[in-house]
């Protein structure tokens, strides 16, 4: 633009162009007073800013900071627009404005970078090149359609506007509005002052040397002052400096921040000297009892929340044990804290020599042994020895195949048929591990057809032993049927729980193994259903419990086969329950034969707990 303008004024008698001359005249006047115009009114233009504001804007940039935004994301055809916010630009002495919004596309457009630049009358449009009228650049995906790392173009500035100088009056962590920057930064140093003394690096740092600033620790009720000062580093690895509550005294370590000491800075060290620091200091300058290793509930009243989180820096898969402890002075301490391992609340009374998991009946309040009989209604035959000679030691028979009892057994109920064709002397029975010569009522007297029954006692794992004075070689002739056996049964003490175990989850044709937790360690149940709730099995399957996490054979309590997907299972035969690994679990398996489907159940069992 010129800095002056001309006029024709050199009229003389005579002209015959006047009216032209006048015509030329009145359009360069209107050209220039529209161009006056459109630099007042802020439009466009190297005078759109004064002077003085030139002076203050003395950088190229944005007026606001969010002038010519706009959001990433992912946009929605076919057009694929995205919004530009108004906004405001200074660069290279002229300036740009746009009062509204505006609507871009990036319909047809191929991957890659893009500028945001603006045309003269200030309105944003999208190019593949940047000029010197650019505000910001971003990346576009073509194949997903998404705007992505927005950032201002190199060179650009945020300039000061209203917008943000309103912003520095409003603290929305205090919810506080000033009328005054100044009001603002006083009650930030005010605040300050009282981190001013919380060991404040003291720069520069000299090599491996890390410096600090005096500070103030507070241990509960007493305050320790530290000296400015220094801590040397280790060489090529991440140090870590904290400071004893208790003494003040600040220190470096390589191995990890201490549990009970101050977290101050996380240092990087190359060979020669400090590479990077991180602050770790946090506005809890206490120690043990302050806020910084832990707490003492001591002048203090509790607190208004619902909820108190200890170990609240946690993360990740912690293990160990974390909970509340009570100082006992001379005395062990006891403690109530949370086994991560187990899964399990904990209490100890001896300082953790011993713990003990909260709500664990175990306890034997006051129950007594009493013996149930139970009878075979076609009797096992368990030892059948014929045409055989007499016994040199007595010999082992063993009945547990043929016994179910958890508790065990007082003592088994036999028939015993005993004959030789000779003039033998009979057999001895007794209980396995006793003397070697039982009471008479233990003898059973030779007869074909003499049928004896004795009670005998059995040893703990269900064996007896007997003995056969034949009166040859192979003359003696021996049967031995179970009648029945006396079963010890458990009794007072006792409470009824039910519990229901949803998405027992199996896949097509497999066997999956069940620890059910907060169940019982001993009972007798009294009902039982399991369904299928969800998935599209519709083969059989069955469902088997156990009295270890080993899913033995031998340790099998209950099994129900053959069940029917499409109807509910229930059972309300009692039987018996017990965790032999006191861990108060049901060891459930259940087996889908479906080999196409994977099916999803729901098993509920109500049982008689015992102590």
């Amino acid at each position: 633009m010129a800095n002056q303008v001309s006029l024709f004024l050199e009229w003389v008698f005579g002209m015959t162009d006047y009216i032209e001359r006048h015509q030329a005249n009145y359009a360069l006047i209107e050209t220039t007073l529209n161009q006056i115009l459109g630099q007042l009114t802020g439009q466009s233009g190297g005078l759109a800013v004064p002077y003085g504001l030139q002076e203050i804007y003395d950088r190229k940039g944005i007026i606001g900071r969010d002038s010519y935004d706009f959001a990433e994301g992912q946009l929605t055809g076919p057009d694929y627009n995205f919004q530009v916010g108004a906004g405001a630009y200074w660069g290279d002495g002229a300036f740009y404005r746009k009062t509204a919004a505006s609507t871009l596309s990036m319909a047809g457009k191929d991957t890659g970078t893009y500028y945001l630049n603006l045309d003269a009358a200030g309105n944003p449009l999208v190019s593949s090149a940047a000029d010197v009228t650019t505000t910001r650049q971003f990346s576009w995906d073509a194949a997903t359609h998404t705007v992505s790392t927005k950032a201002l173009y190199p060179g650009v500035n945020i300039l000061f506007d209203g917008d943000d100088y309103a912003d520095l009056l409003t603290s929305a962590a205090k919810g506080k509005n000033f009328t005054r920057v100044a009001d603002r930064l006083e009650e930030l140093e005010q605040g300050q002052d009282i981190f001013g003394g919380y060991y404040a690096q003291d720069l520069p740092h000299s090599g491996l040397n890390f410096k600090f600033k005096a500070g103030q620790v507070r241990n509960d009720s007493v305050i320790t002052d530290t000296p400015a000062g220094q801590v040397t580093l280790a060489a090529s690895q991440t140090n870590y400096v904290e400071v004893d509550p208790a003494t003040g005294t600040v220190s470096a370590n390589q191995a990890g921040f201490t549990s009970g000491r101050i977290p101050l800075y996380q240092v990087t060290a190359d060979g020669a000297g400090i590479t990077g620091v991180t602050d770790k200091r946090t506005p809890a300058i206490a120690g043990t009892g302050g806020g910084g290793g832990g707490h003492t509930q001591g002048t203090d009243t509790g607190t208004t929340a619902p909820t108190f989180t200890i170990d609240h820096d946690a993360a990740g898969n912690p293990t160990g044990r974390a909970g509340l402890e009570v100082e006992n002075g001379d005395n062990p301490n006891a403690a109530l804290k949370f086994n991560r391992d187990t899964g399990k609340w904990e209490y100890t009374e001896d300082g953790g020599a011993s713990w003990k998991e909260l709500g664990d009946v175990t306890l034997d309040l006051g129950s007594q042994e009493l013996t149930k009989y139970v009878p075979f209604e076609d009797p096992p035959l368990v030892l059948e020895e014929l045409g055989r000679g007499p016994s040199i030691d007595y010999e082992d028979l063993d009945l547990s195949p043929w016994i179910s009892a958890p508790l065990g057994v007082a003592a088994a109920i036999l028939r015993v048929q005993y004959w030789d064709t000779g003039s033998g002397d009979g057999g001895l029975f007794k209980k396995k591990g006793s003397p070697a010569s039982p009471a008479l009522a233990f003898t059973v007297a030779e007869g074909q057809y003499r049928l004896l029954n004795i009670v005998l006692p059995l040893d703990e794992n269900n064996e007896c032993q007997y003995f056969l004075n034949a009166s040859g070689a192979d003359t003696a002739y021996i049967r031995v049927f179970l009648i029945g056996y006396l079963e010890k049964v458990t009794g007072v003490g006792t409470q009824d729980i039910s519990k229901t175990w949803p998405d027992l989850a199996l896949g097509a044709g497999t066997t999956v193994d069940f620890n059910l937790t907060g169940f019982i360690n001993r009972g007798l149940a009294h009902y039982l259903k399991i369904r299928e709730t969800g998935g599209t099995a519709t083969g059989i399957y069955d469902l088997h419990l156990y009295g270890r996490d080993t899913f033995l054979d031998a340790d099998l309590l209950y099994k129900a086969e053959g069940i029917d997907p499409a109807a509910d299972f229930e059972d309300w035969l009692p039987f018996w329950l017990q965790d032999k690994d006191f861990s108060r679990e049901l060891h459930a398996r259940i087996i889908n034969h479906d080999g196409v489907n994977a099916g999803t159940y729901e098993m509920t069992l109500a049982a008689e707990q015992f102590a």
